[in-house]
C-alpha cells in the first residue's frame, strides 16, 4: 500500500499539505475515513465545506468520489499483488460484496472482471484523469484572486467565470 501512496503522490506533486493529509488518511483506511464533518475535525477544518473547498482547490473530486476512487485503487492493488477476490476482500473489509461490485461498475463503467484486467496503472490513470489541475498561486507584487476564483470556476455558457473575469481584466487595461 505504502507503494501504492507513492504511485498517487507522485502523480499528484502539487497538493497541498492538508491535500496530501486527506489522501493519506483515506489510503491508510483503504477509503473509509467517516463522515466530511469527521474528515474536517481531525484536519482542525471549521467544517465539510471548508473540506470541500480544500479539495476543490486542489484539483481533486469531492470526498465520496475521492473515497470510491481510493478504495477501488486498494482492491485493484490487492489483486494484482494477493489474488485475492473482490467478493473475500469485501468480507474481509466489513463490506457487502454486491454493493463493491456496484462501486466498481458505477465509478468506472465497467465490470470487476475488466477492471482487475485493466489493472492498477490504468485505473490510476482514469483516478488522476478526473482530477483537475491546480491553479498556481499569485505571486508577490500580482492581484490576489477573489475567493470565488480561489475555491474553483463556475461555468458561465461554455466559459468559466474565472476565464470571463480574466478577459475582461486583460482588455479592460
Amino acid at each position: 500500500m505504502q507503494r501504492l501512496a507513492a504511485v498517487i503522490g507522485a502523480a499528484l506533486p502539487t497538493l497541498s499539505f492538508q491535500a496530501r493529509a486527506v489522501l493519506d488518511a483515506l489510503l491508510l483506511t483503504r477509503g473509509r475515513v467517516g463522515t466530511a464533518q469527521q474528515l474536517a475535525d481531525r484536519l482542525h477544518l471549521r467544517s465539510r465545506f471548508e473540506l470541500a473547498a480544500l479539495l476543490r482547490v486542489n484539483g481533486l473530486p469531492p470526498l465520496h468520489r475521492l473515497s470510491a476512487w481510493i478504495t477501488m485503487l486498494c482492491w485493484v492493488w490487492d489483486w494484482e499483488n494477493t489474488r485475492i477476490s473482490l467478493f473475500r476482500t469485501a468480507l474481509s473489509d466489513g463490506r457487502e460484496p454486491a454493493a463493491c461490485y456496484r462501486l466498481v461498475t458505477r465509478m468506472t463503467g465497467m465490470p470487476w472482471t475488466k477492471v482487475r484486467a485493466a489493472g492498477t496503472q490504468q485505473m490510476l490513470d482514469a483516478f488522476l484523469a478526473e482530477c483537475t489541475v491546480r491553479r498556481p498561486q499569485p505571486e508577490s507584487g500580482h492581484r490576489r484572486l477573489s475567493r470565488s476564483m480561489a475555491l474553483g470556476p463556475k461555468r458561465t455558457g461554455s466559459l468559466t467565470s474565472g476565464a470571463v473575469l480574466l478577459m475582461t481584466t486583460h482588455f479592460r487595461n
